[in-house]
């Protein structure tokens, strides 16, 4: 204990004579380590938050959340690629291990929750902005699958 003591009062005196710019930015830098040590957790971008919700409720399992957020964020990436299209970004979602028909609902929620330049293209019936690269071959006009008529509430369908 006593050696505790000794070389604690040895460091305060050697601190007490250092310049005063050293022992603010000692005291400054400590201060720091504490705030970032109490800090609240970053809380998730809304955005991420609705992706989680959206995957949920269509029942697709995606594992972890943090991962399935960054693949749904790497999506307008991929489509923004030259020869990026949505056929593409579908079969790098399937080989992280999922299904395709899972993978093809999970590419379509990312790019309704993370790009919202594409949907807008696609809503105004820009195509050449919204999917590089073309359209995929089970896509017609607008983006939208072949059988969207048969899904309810969807208006002129």
């Amino acid at each position: 204990m006593k050696a505790l003591v000794a070389g604690t009062q040895r460091w305060i005196w050697l601190f007490r004579h250092q310049p005063l710019t050293i022992r603010l930015l000692a005291g400054a830098a400590g201060l720091l380590t504490v705030a970032a040590a109490f800090a609240a957790p970053a809380e998730a971008d809304q955005a991420d938050d609705n992706f989680i919700d959206a995957l949920n409720h269509a029942g697709i399992d995606f594992g972890e959340p943090g991962n399935a957020m960054s693949v749904g964020q790497s999506i307008c990436p991929m489509l923004a690629q030259p020869g990026g299209n949505f056929a593409a970004a579908v079969a790098s979602v399937s080989h992280r291990g999922m299904s395709p028909q899972m993978a093809q609902m999970f590419t379509t929620i990312a790019i309704q929750m993370y790009c919202p330049e594409e949907v807008a293209n696609i809503a105004n019936g820009n195509l050449s902005g919204a999917l590089p690269g073309g359209l995929p071959g089970g896509l017609l006009g607008g983006g939208l699958p072949r059988n969207i008529h048969q899904i309810p509430g969807v208006p002129g369908f």
